[in-house]
């Protein structure tokens, strides 16, 4: 594997529904860094950090909040 295999890791969108990308987000909570691998996932428009939409999405699942557009 190269250098540049192991620094580039894919990213992916945030999933309310995924376990390992709540597990991920609730480490990150507690020790503040992502790890070495970094962020894994996406931002996405209109959010400005990737914190805070993780935060906005778990409390749209757990308020049963939908948004219409």
């Amino acid at each position: 594997m190269s250098v540049l295999a192991t620094i580039i890791k894919p990213k992916k969108f945030f999933s309310v529904n995924d376990e390992a990308d709540i597990k991920r987000y609730k480490s990150f909570l507690k020790t503040h860094a992502w790890g070495t691998a970094c962020c894994p996932f996406i931002l996405e428009f209109p959010y400005l950090t990737i914190p805070d939409m993780i935060r906005d999405k778990l409390i749209h699942k757990i308020l049963k909040v939908v948004k219409h557009d």
